[in-house]
């Protein structure tokens, strides 16, 4: 077993989970046969796996055998640690001409390049501020001054030229390569202004003959970085972004992550943790739920799928010390699934996971839960229009709605959220054990949650786990509601004169024993009135028992115990053993 699934980028040796091959083959092809200059950026999210492309551009243009490219990679984030963003950018600079210079196998000419290059630098810059050198000896603010009036347009040309000629002489020297690729790494780590500035300085520098520039970096920050320059963007001066960014850019590649192979990445990562049996995973039925939550929650981005792995994975140890205090705390398949759909809302959507924490029982959001969050009121039109979406027709799925508008990312994930919390609901199959089964599996991952909890979960009931299954007429149950309805049918049929009140004296459980055994036209009524019936569901005929004067449902909430003392199943057995001898007898597991 692993604990965790580390996040780095893949490297070439590793396989290809996500199903990618054929994007990163046909880039390469793309890049082998393309003119130079150009720039290429890799545009996605992040976290959606632009440095393990570019180690496979790099292994595959540059570190092979026979390969026609020299590399040179730089990490902006790390060059840009502990410097104001002047001296990033010099830092960059500095790092691009020494990976380029130490290529050359004439170190005297490199000595001599470097001597020139600095000398450039001095002359253009006029900022008295001293950057440290490195090996290329910069002094002074260059960034400031490189491209301002002052500065000559021969000094940049010199500055190019030199470069140029550094290119050269290491090309000259191995006929194999026919040119450079930068690779540009994680661009949007650092503020987007100075993104910018980095881009602009690579343009006017190093627009040069048999360079391929790649850049990771997103068209979202480039928009950040330039509102300085063209203020918030809008719809009259979209055109001036856009025109910026396809003047530094003539190739974007956006990342495929609609197109990534989730299922096979997330099987792979949930054999490794054993989180889930391998018997288990080779249910397809299995791998089509977890796929369909991934996608209605973190989606294809494989950072955001390693760090669910790796909750996940604590998530399974905690369990298994659990267990090996309390034997019967192993955990059904179903309570695993809930785990990992629980796991997915707190990564993709932290806001709906907190409201979890207060509200478990999520189908039971109203009117009271949108006061206390301050929820906007809907429209008379927002509330016809929702009724028509089966996504938001309950009173519940509207709080969420509203829920939802608070934040500009669900706002535009509204119909995913709803999604995620109705497979939710399928996953526990019983509205009334809604709340508790949610309740008792967040304690598990809140330890991974983002927001600190200063004491237990706030929840109205605190029902204990009984896994136990019960033995009755030689069968076998592992749900009680229907073990009840079967010890309640059994009596009625013994008993065919029997009435619905002379049932309800037959099994006191309950102050009001209208809730535990309802009348059916008592349940229509209320049904059509409010729209549903608080532990009863969608019931039918089908589903009552016929007494002398009328049909029962039974009620389908069952607890053993809540806070610590004897709940309605504990009283249901307890009669049925002492007031009418009906042998039940409980079966560990």
């Amino acid at each position: 077993m692993k604990s965790s699934i580390i996040d780095v980028p893949r490297k070439p040796s590793q396989a290809d989970l996500f199903g990618i091959q054929v994007y990163q083959d046909a880039l390469i092809k793309y890049i082998r046969l393309t003119d130079t200059p150009i720039t290429i950026a890799l545009q996605g999210e992040w976290g959606s796996g632009k440095t393990s492309l570019m180690n496979q551009l790099r292994y595959n243009l540059c570190d092979q055998e026979g390969a026609p490219y020299f590399a040179v990679w730089i990490n902006t984030w790390q060059f840009s640690l502990m410097k104001t963003p002047q001296q990033a950018i010099i830092s960059i600079l500095e790092g691009i001409i020494n990976q380029i210079g130490q290529l050359n196998p004439n170190k005297h000419k490199w000595e001599e390049s470097k001597r020139k290059i600095g000398g450039v630098f001095k002359k253009m810059a006029t900022i008295g501020t001293k950057v440290a050198a490195g090996v290329v000896g910069v002094e002074g603010d260059v960034v400031d001054d490189l491209f301002s009036p002052d500065a000559r347009e021969s000094d940049i040309a010199q500055l190019k030229e030199e470069i140029a000629r550094l290119i050269e002489d290491a090309l000259a020297h191995d006929a194999s390569k026919q040119g450079f690729t930068f690779y540009i790494d994680d661009l949007d780590r650092i503020d987007p202004p100075v993104a910018v500035e980095i881009l602009e300085l690579l343009k006017n520098i190093f627009d040069l003959e048999r360079c391929v520039f790649i850049l990771a970096i997103d068209y979202d920050v480039v928009i950040k970085g330039l509102k300085p320059k063209f203020g918030e963007l809008t719809e009259s001066n979209e055109r001036e972004f856009r025109s910026f960014f396809d003047k530094i850019i003539q190739l974007p590649f956006s990342m495929p992550v609609a197109s990534y192979n989730v299922d096979t990445f997330l099987v792979d990562a949930l054999r490794k943790i054993e989180f889930f049996t391998d018997e288990e995973l080779d249910n397809p039925q299995l791998a089509e739920d977890l796929s369909e939550i991934a996608r209605l929650s973190v989606g294809s981005n494989p950072r955001s799928l390693k760090r669910l792995t790796n909750t996940l994975a604590l998530i399974s140890l905690i369990n298994e010390a659990q267990a090996s205090q309390d034997a019967r705390s192993q955990p059904l398949l179903a309570g695993k699934e809930l785990n990992f759909a629980l796991v997915c809302m707190q990564i993709a959507y932290p806001y709906i996971y907190n409201q979890l924490t207060e509200e478990p029982d999520f189908k039971n959001w109203n009117d009271r839960i949108a006061s206390r969050l301050k929820l906007r009121p809907l429209t008379e039109v927002e509330k016809a229009s929702l009724d028509s979406v089966e996504e938001f027709d309950e009173e519940w799925e509207k709080v969420l709605f509203r829920m939802c508008q608070k934040e500009t990312y669900l706002s535009t994930r509204t119909f995913s959220v709803s999604g995620l919390l109705n497979k939710i609901a399928g996953l526990v199959g019983n509205d009334a054990e809604l709340g508790s089964a949610i309740a008792a599996t967040l304690e598990l991952s809140a330890v991974t949650n983002l927001k600190a909890f200063d004491g237990p979960l706030k929840k109205t009931f605190k029902f204990n786990r009984d896994t136990n299954s019960y033995r009755y007429n030689g069968r076998v149950y592992a749900k009680k509601i229907d073990l009840v309805r079967d010890v309640v049918a059994d009596y009625v049929h013994a008993h065919p004169d029997l009435t619905h009140e002379q049932l309800k004296a037959a099994f006191p459980i309950k102050k009001n024993m209208d809730v535990i055994f309802m009348d059916f036209e008592r349940y229509q009524a209320i049904k059509a009135e409010k729209g549903k019936v608080e532990f009863f569901g969608n019931r039918t005929m089908d589903d009552t028992i016929r007494l002398a004067d009328k049909n029962i449902l039974i009620c389908s909430n069952w607890p053993t115990t809540s806070q610590g003392k004897p709940a309605e199943f504990s009283k249901f057995i307890d009669v049925a053993r002492a007031r009418h001898g009906i042998r039940i007898e409980p079966c560990q597991g």
